[in-house]
């Protein structure tokens, strides 16, 4: 009795390792394969253009409003996938690249959906603070942009929350 089930034992461990292993030396010269299958690649690499790099946006003008404190900055963006994308959200931190100080928050003035390999305007609300306003005065007077930093850039694109690990440094006008 105590054979038979030795052996019952030995053909389900069997029945599971066998083919596990198979598979496993099937694809050992590349094992990707087995969690990205070759048809979902090959799906992937035809949806997306990747002949093309992605090019963060290109600043074209700026206006300032003294009352708010806020400058309104557009930003011309070419979307070099071969379908929609859709910026519904993007908020940010500002610092002064030269004396590291706090600015103020840079946010996403309304959504925008941009047509694959189409550009349009994207435009983004920066919000200075009074110390920011100080800090122009008393360290950029004789200056007429500001070089900026966007800190902990937080974007949702099509419904996919991305965290910017990097800073994007900008040169804005100042107010005159």
């Amino acid at each position: 009795m105590q054979i038979l089930g030795l052996v019952l034992i030995l053909i389900s461990v069997g029945s599971i390792a066998v083919p596990v292993v198979g598979v496993v030396i099937i694809y050992s010269d590349d094992l990707s394969q087995l969690i990205i299958p070759s048809e979902l690649e090959e799906v992937l690499s035809e949806t997306m253009n990747t002949d093309e790099s992605l090019e963060l946006p290109v600043y074209v003008s700026s206006s300032y409003d003294i009352s708010s404190r806020t400058v309104q900055a557009i930003f011309k963006f070419t979307n070099p996938f071969e379908f929609i994308i859709t910026l519904n959200f993007l908020s940010s931190d500002l610092e002064c690249t030269s004396h590291q100080f706090s600015l103020g928050s840079a946010s996403l003035n309304n959504e925008v959906q941009i047509n694959g390999g189409a550009t349009e305007d994207i435009i983004i609300n920066f919000v200075w603070t009074e110390t920011a306003e100080d800090h122009f005065l008393d360290e950029h007077a004789d200056e007429s942009t500001i070089e900026i930093q966007l800190m902990n850039m937080q974007l949702d694109v099509s419904g996919i929350s991305i965290g910017v690990p990097e800073e994007v440094i900008l040169d804005l006008p100042l107010p005159q």
